[in-house]
């Protein structure tokens, strides 16, 4: 199922029965367990299949971006801004806060004697649940569903009014993702539009590089 949110990024939603049949023809139910432990690898393959045929289609690329220091690099659409990413992560920013006070919680916590419950040192299986709560208790109200054509209206109004990234940009940023994607692939500069540049910096390059012409 296409989930389409005022408040959220457009997504994907998939029903598994639970119920399979094996190489003998008969049916049986599937084992959840190896389905739960496998949720982020499935999420991550669907995730790198969709950006692929997205590429395909557009003339676009994707490149590695460090998200948190020390981590695995996450994937992007090449060109875009990582200011207007990051006006797409307010949703991550909200459940990033409460998983915080989350954390001084449950290492701060203590039992009827005043010792702690627990090791004053957050798990990655504790941090997962905690990060579980997190998200449940940061999700907004759902509101009535509205046309997808309304949602993209009222997406570009407020990357244009909050995001920080200049009009010209958003309005062209296809055709700017596309002259990135030709760079990526020949390795050649990537042109910067005049309304990223700093007060007296100078473009690299081709004409006056407010906007690189698209592939």
């Amino acid at each position: 199922m296409r989930h389409v949110h005022r408040k959220e990024l457009l997504h994907d939603h998939l029903l598994l029965s639970v119920k399979g049949q094996r190489l003998d023809g008969k049916w049986g139910s599937i084992h959840t367990l190896a389905l739960h432990e496998n949720t982020v690898a499935a999420s991550a393959l669907y995730n790198e299949l969709v950006a692929a045929e997205v590429c395909e289609a557009l003339g676009l690329a994707t490149e590695p971006r460090t998200v948190t220091p020390g981590r695995r690099p996450v994937m992007e659409i090449a060109g875009v801004p990582h200011e207007l990413i990051r006006w797409t992560s307010r949703r991550s920013d909200q459940i990033a806060a409460c998983l915080e006070e989350l954390e001084h919680e449950y290492v701060t916590a203590v039992d009827d004697d005043g010792e702690l419950k627990f090791l004053p040192v957050v798990s990655e299986q504790a941090r997962a649940k905690l990060n579980r709560i997190a998200a449940r208790k940061t999700r907004p109200p759902k509101q009535k569903t509205q046309p997808l054509a309304q949602l993209r209206a009222w997406w570009k109004t407020s990357a244009i009014l909050t995001s920080g990234v200049p009009v010209d940009i958003i309005n062209s940023l296809l055709e700017y993702a596309r002259a990135a994607a030709a760079a990526t692939r020949t390795g050649s500069p990537r042109p910067i539009p005049m309304g990223r540049l700093r007060p007296g910096a100078r473009t690299r390059g081709r004409g006056s590089g407010r906007y690189p012409a698209s592939s």
